[in-house]
């Protein structure tokens, strides 16, 4: 039998009793109060033990799921999509798999006749940078000039519908803060990541001076207006005339791919070969080759690294389950329904199908990746890999990168708004301005083109054409998918965090029981020892007059 905890609460008066009878009512009474506590004790006991042994493992869990999940998206940043591109003179161009889409093979001969420029603008020279530009206001828009306007009159801007900005400068406003306006006023037009125009203050040794600077690219000069009324010093329009100084104008990058004359707007191509960018560095008077080739060891190496961390998160998940003397009931977590869903939601994850990339649904056997009988993974078909990938390249992307695309450039996907989206394949069907999406109708304005219902909900599409069909090929990668199911349970509001609540909060119901239970030991005590110290003193005065008795008795014989 459990012995109850009777030092703290026995009373002192115990170590007396049994004087009078000649009892040890001590350890009859310890022994009453533990026949009438031990019972609820060690259930008491036993399921705090139990709540802070689940407590452990699954704060485990979670640590060893978000471990998962990192490790997920360092596999997920390999942007070697199974080809590796190269250049014959990397001062002159670099070629290279951005990971966006699946690339294939390419060798081809690269001239380089200029690179793309951004217009850049300079205005007077001040004496400290702390010396005030005068009360103005400035407004500058982006587009192309038909001339250049330092040559005096008849030259025109024509927007290409960048965001325009106005910055106002007061009496007191320094030069660096004229800068500081102008870069905190500037928007990302074109969702680039780079701003549309650029502020800084330059020092020539003497003088400083304001120089704003445009994105790359002809059609991103600048015409900036002055209201400034006697002074528009930092005017570039046909109105007040070129009174800054431009030191560089906007051009185009201009090359020539097996023979055939290109331009574009940046130094950085990447539409020129899908799933490749071309970094363009400096111009050549003779052809370099450029090429792309299918090399899968990084891929490889990734799938491997996906494997073994799968693996060991499934191992340790399973050890919770089952000890190391294979009973089923011997684990910490043995039938336990939260780390049953975890197991299987990893499991399950493995043969879904993976839509919305062409040529597909792709599952994870496409890669060479097997599922053995405990639930583990190999990966051990490397040939198998290959295979898949030559065949079609998009089986390595469904695994690594989510992706929207479309067949029809007049037919682009807008990325923003997918949250809901089904990943799947979308025939696109448009008629005189009307258009459907996977059969759902769309709701118009202007020229975007919003899906609320059925699966391709939350799709928006700039369709340029009042006539024309294509299709839209939306989808979530093997890691992305998983990665979804894994923040199920290890988000700040997941499953695993709720279950820990609950388990923290039935904890401290058993410590108030506890309580409670060692203010009923100290009462039992109280009370037995009242009633046996009334009994012993009984007994005790009963023998007395016994005594007395028999010492009459004998004083009569006598």
């Amino acid at each position: 039998m459990t012995s109850v905890n009777n030092n703290n609460n026995r009373p002192e008066i115990l170590s007396k009793l049994g004087i009078g009878s000649g009892l040890d009512t001590s350890a009859l009474i310890e022994s009453l109060v533990e026949a009438e506590v031990a019972g609820p004790k060690e259930q008491l006991e036993k399921r705090e033990s139990d709540f802070s042994a689940r407590i452990s493992a699954f704060s485990q869990i979670k640590n060893n799921l978000k471990v998962f999940k990192d490790n997920l998206e360092i596999i997920q940043s390999n942007n070697s999509l199974g080809y590796q591109g190269t250049t014959s003179d990397s001062t002159i161009g670099t070629f290279s798999a951005n990971g966006n889409s699946a690339a294939s093979a390419i060798n081809s001969q690269l001239t380089v006749s200029s690179l793309a420029t951004a217009h850049t603008l300079t205005g007077p020279s001040l004496s400290t940078p702390n010396t005030t530009v005068g009360a103005r206001t400035l407004a500058i828009t982006f587009g192309t000039w038909s001339a250049d306007p330092t040559q005096g009159g008849g030259q025109s801007h024509t927007s290409n519908g960048m965001t325009a900005i106005s910055v106002t400068a007061s009496s007191t406003t320094t030069l660096n803060q004229f800068r500081d306006m102008i870069n905190n006023a500037a928007t990302d037009s074109n969702n680039d990541g780079e701003q549309d125009v650029i502020a800084s203050v330059l020092y020539d040794g003497s003088n400083y001076m304001l120089s704003v600077k445009s994105q790359f690219g002809a059609a991103n000069e600048m015409k900036i207006t002055d209201n400034h009324a006697s002074s528009p010093v930092y005017a570039y329009d046909t109105t007040d005339g070129a009174q800054l100084t431009q030191r560089v104008s906007g051009t185009n990058s201009s090359f020539t791919v097996d023979g055939i004359s290109m331009t574009r707007d940046s130094n950085s191509i990447d539409d020129l070969y899908t799933g490749m960018t071309l970094e363009l560095l400096k111009t050549s008077d003779t052809a370099i080759t450029i090429k792309s080739e299918v090399n899968l060891d990084a891929a490889q190496t990734s799938i491997q690294d996906f494997v073994t961390t799968y693996n060991d998160v499934m191992t340790s998940l399973e050890k919770l389950r089952v000890a190391e003397d294979d009973d089923e009931d011997s684990g910490v977590l043995a039938g336990d329904s939260l780390l049953r869903n975890i197991q299987n939601d990893m499991r399950s994850a493995n043969g879904t199908a993976i839509a919305g990339y062409e040529g597909g649904p792709y599952y994870l056997s496409n890669l060479g990746v097997k599922t053995n009988r405990d639930g583990t993974l190999t990966f051990s078909d490397t040939d198998a890999l290959e295979r898949t990938f030559k065949n079609n390249p998009n089986s390595l992307l469904s695994f690594f990168k989510d992706q929207i695309v479309s067949d029809n450039a007049d037919i682009n996907p807008l990325r923003y708004s997918i949250a809901d989206t089904t990943p799947g394949s979308y025939a696109v069907s448009v008629s005189s301005g009307t258009a459907t999406v996977g059969g759902v109708s769309t709701s118009a304005s202007g020229t975007t083109y919003t899906v609320a219902s059925g699966d391709p909900n939350g799709l928006a599409l700039t369709i340029t054409s009042s006539d024309t069909s294509g299709t839209i090929h939306y989808g979530r990668s093997f890691i992305s998918q998983l990665q979804d199911k894994l923040d199920v349970y290890i988000k700040f509001d997941g499953l695993i965090e709720t279950s820990l609540d609950g388990s923290k909060s039935r904890l401290r119901e058993i410590a108030d029981k506890k309580d409670a239970l060692d203010d009923r030991i100290a009462s039992l005590y109280s009370r037995y020892q009242t009633q046996y110290s009334a009994m012993d003193s009984a007994i005790a005065s009963l023998n007395e007059t016994s005594d007395l008795l028999e010492n009459a008795f004998k004083s009569g014989r006598d």
